[in-house]
């Protein structure tokens, strides 16, 4: 494999635990990497008891959509703890994009039903069939999520109950971290909560390295932060974010 990011640096501002698979790929091309989480996974502030209300009447649902590998884990660790997982058999799945796919197929054991051709929440909206009379879409999300999903799917004549799995926090970086971040030559984002987040934790101070996105919702989130975005994953994958990053290092 080419080592063609030997002597850069590069940032990496996932959660602490979803780090991992692209830090690793971006050592196996040579890179030096910086783990400088910009948010963290934590409980919603209702405690999860609607979450667990939606989970117990999962049968009047006949579809679950859902944008972030956040809310599978965050739905599924709940329906464990609730025993009702197997009641996920019957309902049809939506995914925002192929990653988010990928985990809700090792959840159900069985393919998503949906993923629209433009991954982001509008576009899931956009690709959903016409809902019958009595047709329900349940939606676990971030307690900060944007409205496009819910909004569009409900413009469409869609009944929709959107519930908080999960809300994302700003961890604080040492002096050291924000130290190894500003002399980064690549800062990767895989989020907007990210995005802002990262903006959060660095006080003002300029973005230096070149940004790179693993999307076009992620990269407007740069736009209204006034950062300019070197490059775009051709796909939401951590692959192709990687290939993103040689181009925006090397361009």
């Amino acid at each position: 494999m080419a080592a063609d990011l030997a002597g850069r640096t590069v940032v990496v501002t996932r959660a602490s635990h979803q780090a991992g698979p692209l830090a690793t790929a971006l050592r196996e091309r040579g890179a030096t990497v910086v783990v400088a989480p910009a948010i963290a996974v934590v409980p919603p502030l209702d405690g999860g008891q609607p979450l667990d209300d939606a989970l117990l009447r999962l049968e009047q649902y006949s579809w679950v959509a859902f944008t972030s590998s956040n809310a599978v884990a965050a739905t599924f660790a709940r329906a464990d703890r609730r025993g009702v997982r197997r009641r996920f058999a019957r309902i049809r799945t939506a995914a925002v994009g192929p990653s988010t796919a990928v985990r809700v197929e090792a959840e159900i054991n069985r393919p998503v039903t949906l993923v629209p051709e433009r991954h982001d929440a509008a576009g899931l909206a956009e690709a959903f069939p016409e809902p019958g009379e009595d047709d329900w879409c349940f939606v676990p999300q971030s307690s900060q999520a944007r409205p496009e999903l819910v909004d569009g799917l409900r413009a469409r004549g869609w009944n929709v109950d959107a519930v908080s799995a999960y809300r994302i926090v700003t961890p604080t970086l040492s002096d050291h971290l924000v130290a190894d971040v500003s002399g980064a030559d690549a800062v990767t984002f895989a989020s907007p909560s990210a995005v802002r987040g990262h903006m959060s934790q660095i006080s003002g101070n300029a973005v230096t390295g070149e940004v790179v996105c693993i999307g076009g919702t992620t990269a407007a989130a740069c736009a209204e932060e006034n950062l300019p975005v070197a490059a775009t994953a051709a796909r939401p994958t951590d692959e192709e974010l990687v290939e993103a990053v040689v181009a925006a290092v090397h361009g």
